[in-house]
């Protein structure tokens, strides 16, 4: 049991644990309660935690008291537990000279009023995820790169780093904060694949499989790295494959063992077989060309398929109006910009439906009896670009569905999941596969080259939707590895939004001098490039 020392101070609560020195009021123990300087034992805080929550409510209220001190990490859950509910508690400053750990950052992700942390030191992944997610002001008093051992071999940066790792190195013997990052590593991942461990004891690896279990972590591969005179690795390996027998197969975690090169030069046989080498080199290479022929004409088939469906549509809607409609759409706008009324213009002007309009919407309603996840049309100049999109529940369908929804490697161009068309996010996504068939997303790698983006009329996208119909200006193209972090459709507030358009303007290869606010909606074009090492961007802004 430990007592906690709480003061209130320059409208602060301070926490800290209590050294018995000096005489100090214990709620414990008296009715008579000094508010200025208590003591409680955590016990009595856990046994009566909603009685704690409205006195120190009051007194926060009546002290006009905003910020809590604590004085060491350890209490912090204890302390957070008090003051979740609190309102007017906006800032939380870390006293100890010690880096947040995991369990204090998963706390902070669930405060609904913390607005400030001041702390020692913070890793770079949970300041990145607490600005963004929480948008708190994270305030650090020393730079410090990696938390523990286990953080910092696997060069854990950011929080993407950890929720999409596949695989993580654990050497030698563990100590507590490693233990800590471990268990909250599993809570955190849903991507990892491969364990390798190095030097790792019995009870460490009985650990890492008990947080296997609790998390159901499955299809794992577990690596027993020889270490140099390492001669127990296969008893140790008998004993864990026979005790977690069970979990082994419920889970489908594999256990395996990697020998170094010496004890391999000893115990594998001396003298190898040469013709069987060669029947296995050339089974294998004849298994290789059978695989690449079966691959390349599933793909030819599946493209054929594919344009059999453009074909489709195209009896039923006429592509090729398509593009006549857009342009008959800009045409009617500029004639009626250029229109002065020239009689009196007290009286409404006659109502005249846009045949732009009207064909379209005739369009959608022949699109719908195909496909009823049909959400919009787009059109991308000087690309192949001219196709219906869809959306469906999830962002996986249509990446191996055809429009007329049968199975096809080429998939079609579908707007982000959490997208609406009734209402426009800030930002809205459509995904397509680029491939070297001519369809989808092929020839939007067409942007990146300098003929196509310093031409005015390449910059202007058409997106149009079952509600509206819409012109989008290109403001931003680029590549970069594989991330995420330009898939965002909402934002938290305002500075979120301008800080992010920031970043993707940043990133263009090439300045197209539009100005681009919070106020504004994009539309963002994603697929993949460079073998799907890269993803190929395109942002544009809605201008009308």
């Amino acid at each position: 049991m430990h007592k906690i020392l709480i003061e209130v101070k320059q409208k602060s609560l301070s926490f800290s644990l209590y050294d018995s020195h000096g005489k100090v009021e214990n709620l414990n123990d008296t009715n008579v309660v000094n508010t200025e300087k208590m003591v409680f034992s955590d016990t009595y805080i856990n046994n009566n935690l909603g009685l704690i929550k409205s006195f120190f409510n009051l007194i926060v209220i009546k002290k006009d008291i905003s910020t809590v001190n604590i004085s060491r990490n350890a209490i912090f859950p204890l302390v957070f537990r008090i003051v979740e509910d609190i309102p007017n508690i906006k800032e939380v400053n870390l006293l100890e000279e010690k880096t947040i750990s995991y369990i204090i950052f998963e706390y902070l992700l669930t405060s609904k009023y913390i607005e400030k942390v001041d702390c020692y030191s913070i890793p770079s992944f949970m300041f990145d995820k607490l600005d963004i997610d929480k948008n708190m002001k994270i305030n650090s008093r020393c730079e410090v790169l990696f938390l523990s051992n286990f953080m910092e071999m696997n060069s854990f940066n950011t929080y993407s780093d950890v929720y999409y790792k596949k695989n993580i190195d654990i050497k030698g013997k563990l100590d507590k904060v490693d233990l800590e990052d471990i268990e909250t590593f599993f809570r955190f991942n849903n991507n990892l694949k491969v364990i390798n461990l190095y030097g790792v004891n019995k009870t460490d690896i009985e650990f890492i499989l008990d947080i296997i279990k609790s998390n159901n972590k499955k299809g794992i591969k577990i690596v027993l790295n020889q270490q140099q005179n390492d001669k127990q690795i296969i008893s140790l390996y008998d004993e864990i494959s026979e005790k977690h027998k069970k979990l082994f197969k419920d889970n489908n975690l594999k256990l395996k063992i990697s020998y170094t090169k010496e004890y391999r030069d000893k115990n594998t046989l001396k003298q190898v077989n040469l013709s069987f080498l060669r029947f296995i080199l050339i089974l294998f290479i004849l298994l290789s060309i059978a695989a690449s022929l079966i691959f390349y004409f599933k793909y030819k088939e599946d493209t054929n398929d594919i344009n059999e469906e453009i074909d489709d549509i195209d009896k039923v809607i006429d592509l090729n109006d398509i593009g006549n409609f857009i342009a008959e759409d800009e045409k009617i706008a500029e004639e009626e910009e250029k229109e002065t009324p020239v009689e009196d213009t007290t009286k409404p002007a006659p109502s005249t439906p846009n045949p732009y309009y009207q064909k379209f919407k005739q369009v959608f309603s022949e699109l719908l009896k195909i496909n009823d996840e049909t959400v919009g049309w787009l059109k991308v100049n000087g690309t192949n670009i001219n196709y219906p999109v869809t959306k469906h529940k999830d962002n996986s369908y249509y990446l191996d569905h055809s429009y007329y929804k049968q199975k096809n490697s080429h998939g079609w161009i579908f707007m982000d999941y959490r997208n609406r068309i009734d209402v426009l996010d800030k930002n809205t996504i459509i995904y397509g596969h680029r491939n070297n068939y001519g369809v989808m997303f092929a020839n939007l790698k067409n942007v990146l080259e300098k003929k196509w983006y310093t031409n005015k009329n390449n910059q202007i996208i058409t997106f149009n939707t079952l509600n509206a119909n819409m012109k989008w200006q290109v403001f931003s193209i680029y590549t970069l590895k594989d991330t995420n972090d330009y898939l965002i459709n909402n934002f938290t507030s305002d500075v979120t939004y301008s800080n992010f358009i920031k970043k993707i303007k940043g990133r263009s290869i090439y300045d197209f001098k539009v100005d681009v606010g919070v106020n504004d909606n994009i539309l963002t074009l994603s697929t993949c490039y460079n073998n799907a090492e890269y993803r190929l961007v395109v942002h544009a802004k809605l201008i009308k």
